[in-house]
């Protein structure tokens, strides 16, 4: 309001959707609001494009690798290209423990089969899965560390003070060493 006058601009759209009474008093500025409202709602609807349908391709690969430990690893794997996958992969430690899984993926879920001489294992059948083990029976023996030691950094500065370690060849290190 401008000297008791009200100075705003009403916009009157002759079209029968806008004949609420609500609507009639909708100033520019809201009009505009509503508009870039609708744009950007608009402009953020994705665009369909219909990608071509292409033919199952069928697969294999296989690798076999040697570990730094003295293990080895293989993994072979091959699919028909509808959905049915068969494979296996085989991990050898160095102290000859070891395992090969047989796996096949296909309409009726995953299944495999293991065969390992891990200590710790035994014959199972979980959730579609053969376990066969050929491991001793033993109870395995805990495994016992030393402590571990940590130097301990003088706490002789201020409180609510941050100290950090910087090396002797750092330049903000001059003059402390």
């Amino acid at each position: 309001m401008v000297g008791g006058k009200n100075t705003s601009v009403h916009l009157q759209v002759p079209c029968s959707i806008f004949r609420s009474p609500h609507l009639e008093e909708l100033t520019t500025m809201q009009y505009l609001v509503i508009l870039s409202a609708l744009i950007v709602a608009i402009s953020a609807q994705r665009l369909v494009v219909n990608q071509p349908e292409y033919p199952p391709i069928p697969y294999s690969f296989s690798y076999s690798a040697d570990t730094e430990d003295g293990g080895r690893s293989a993994h072979e794997e091959s699919g028909d290209g509808n959905g049915r996958v068969t494979g296996s992969y085989t991990v050898q430690g160095e102290g000859g423990f070891g395992r090969v899984v047989n796996y096949i993926a296909d309409e009726n879920g995953f299944r495999a089969n293991i065969q390992t001489n891990e200590p710790g294992t035994a014959n199972q059948n979980p959730a579609d899965v053969v376990i066969e083990s050929t491991a001793e029976t033993q109870p395995l023996s805990p495994v016992r560390t030393a402590p571990v030691t940590r130097p301990v950094v003088p706490t002789n500065g201020r409180p609510g003070v941050r100290y950090i370690l910087v090396p002797i060849t750092d330049p903000r290190a001059q003059g402390y060493y």
